[in-house]
C-alpha cells in the first residue's frame, strides 16, 4: 500500500478484527491483473456486497424517517444518496485513493481520483465492515459517513406532498 491501512483505519472510524478484509477493500482489480493474483483477492466482490448493505441501510433509514411516503418518493430519495458521487465524496473525505493498491495505467491515468474507483472502493470497505462485524455496524458505518447526503434530501421536493 502507498500509505499505512492502520492509519486509514483510524480515518474511516472503524477497526477490524479481520484486517485482512480491509486490506483486500483496498485491492482494486488492475492491481490484482497486474500481478496474477485470483479473482477473489480483488475488491470487486467486497464492492457487490457492500452495495448492497448500502442500499439496505439507506432505504431502511429514509423508510422510517418518512413513513408517510410513497414507494417512488422513497425510491427516487434514495437513488440521490446511494450513487457513486456520493460515495466517492465519502471515501474521498479520507482519502481512500492515496491508500488504494492500483494497477500502473490506473496509477497513470489518475484512478486514485476517479470517481468510479472511490465510490467502488467506499461499497467495498461497506462490504469488509459487514463481513467483520454483522449488519448493525455496517448500517451505523454508512449512516454515519453519509449523514451530509440523507440530510439534503429535501421532503418537499418529492411528489407526495405537491
Amino acid at each position: 500500500m502507498s500509505k499505512d491501512l492502520k492509519e486509514l483505519e483510524g480515518k474511516i472510524g472503524y477497526k477490524f478484527d479481520d484486517f485482512t478484509l480491509f486490506t483486500k477493500a483496498m485491492i482494486h482489480s488492475s492491481y490484482a491483473n497486474e500481478k496474477h493474483l485470483p479473482y477473489e483477492k480483488n475488491n470487486e466482490r467486497l464492492e457487490f456486497l457492500g452495495d448492497a448493505v448500502l442500499d439496505l441501510a439507506v432505504g431502511d433509514y429514509l423508510f422510517r424517517r418518512f413513513p408517510e411516503w410513497p414507494e417512488g418518493d422513497l425510491t427516487r430519495a434514495k437513488a440521490s444518496v446511494v450513487c457513486k458521487p456520493a460515495c466517492a465524496e465519502c471515501a474521498a473525505n479520507f482519502h481512500v485513493g492515496d491508500y488504494m493498491l492500483l494497477g500502473r495505467g490506473e496509477e497513470m491515468s489518475g484512478g486514485r481520483t476517479r470517481v468510479s474507483i472511490l465510490g467502488n472502493a467506499f461499497e467495498s470497505v461497506i462490504g469488509a465492515v459487514y463481513l467483520d462485524n454483522g449488519y448493525e455496524m455496517a448500517a451505523k458505518f454508512i449512516l454515519g459517513h453519509m449523514q451530509k447526503f440523507l440530510d439534503l434530501v429535501d421532503p418537499v421536493s418529492y411528489t407526495h406532498l405537491t
